[in-house]
């Protein structure tokens, strides 16, 4: 008896799997990279955490000292005239649940749920006061603190149109809608340049949404090649329709992977992509504290990343499709950034997948 059920279960995943390639879909930090057919559902649940280290300014590092000497530009009364507060490190963590399904060939619908999580670390100096009062050249750290946040960040809904579907190639466009629904006026604990603890609102980079409308827009190509070999490129935009009081900036990437088929459950990819993010549009009057994270215009830049992936069929779940399992981690290799900011560092990405008829 056992003996059979091995061999039905031998059988079933062996059949499952001959249908289906880990190169069928691209690595699983791409979004929105395929279609479905008529009827079809896929469920997908990914997490990826970021680390962010260091400051630079355009493409030159610097120090604390160095950014301690600028000046705060939103200095009133007895505040810092120059920023005293720096970012040294931060991690975040975002998860997305996501759903599609096919009422057509033509028409794939897209749905996603983004919760996200930040944490940052800090040192604060003491204030450079006005009129040449303490705290010149040489102003003392006063001490470290951490700030963090976490909330539902977006809801998304999109559709997947496809162009063409040949035997070696597809090609499909996306449109659709985000709304960020996370809190933007999350508030925590800070050590100021006075030496005092105080509870207040934390600068943009901190808040998990901006309350802001954003249309997506995308356009994939993926094309197989010697059946082993997979080359895809994506252009993929999301740009603010609809701003409360201000939000992050626009966002345009262009990316481009390729994938070997080690065997017809296991893929590994390669892919680079450019990232090209807009400044904070708007201010929020109340964020103001003596740190570059408090400046709009602190945001945003040019970026290159380059990531290694696997893609892995197993077999978890019953069902007509085989699970999919992907892991990609991203390295920044050129930052060019809007003003003072923290450098992005090291990304992970673990997703699965699971396709229904």
């Amino acid at each position: 008896m056992k003996k059979a059920i091995f061999t039905v279960l031998v059988f079933f995943a062996i059949t499952v799997f001959a249908e289906e390639k880990a190169t069928d879909h691209a690595p699983i930090g791409v979004m929105g990279d395929h279609f479905h057919g008529r009827g079809e559902f896929m469920f997908s649940v990914r997490h990826s955490k970021m680390f962010m280290g260091g400051n630079r300014s355009g493409t030159k590092d610097l120090s604390d000292a160095e950014i301690i000497q600028r000046p705060n530009p939103y200095q009133m009364g007895n505040m810092s005239t120059k920023l005293s507060v720096v970012p040294q490190d931060m991690a975040m963590n975002m998860t997305m649940i996501g759903a599609m399904y096919a009422p057509s060939d033509a028409i794939t619908l897209m749905g996603m749920a983004m919760f996200m999580t930040k944490s940052m670390d800090l040192h604060s100096y003491q204030g450079a006061m006005p009129m040449g009062g303490m705290g010149g050249m040489n102003r003392a750290k006063l001490g470290s603190f951490n700030t963090s946040s976490s909330d539902l960040a977006a809801l998304s809904l999109s559709g997947l149109i496809k162009f063409y579907e040949g035997d070696n190639s597809r090609l499909h466009a996306q449109f659709g809608i985000q709304r960020s629904v996370g809190s933007n006026d999350s508030k925590d604990e800070v050590l100021t340049p006075m030496n005092m603890r105080v509870n207040m609102i934390l600068p943009y980079g901190m808040q998990i949404g901006d309350a802001s409308t954003s249309l997506i827009s995308g356009l994939t190509y993926v094309r197989t090649a010697n059946t082993t070999w997979v080359y895809g490129g994506q252009v993929r935009s999301q740009n603010t329709i609809s701003n409360p009081t201000w939000n992050f900036g626009n966002t345009l990437s262009v990316t481009g992977w390729v994938q070997k088929e080690v065997v017809r459950k296991t893929a590994l990819s390669f892919r680079a992509t450019y990232h090209n993010e807009k400044a904070v549009e708007g201010r929020n009057s109340l964020i103001m504290a003596p740190v570059q994270t408090a400046n709009p215009a602190n945001y945003g830049g040019n970026t290159i990343l380059l990531g290694v992936g696997l893609n892995q069929l197993v077999n978890i779940f019953p069902g007509d499709h085989a699970d999919r399992i992907g892991i990609e981690v991203t390295f920044s290799m050129h930052q060019d950034l809007n003003g003072p900011q923290m450098k992005s560092g090291v990304s992970i990405q673990v997703g699965y997948q699971k396709s229904l008829n």
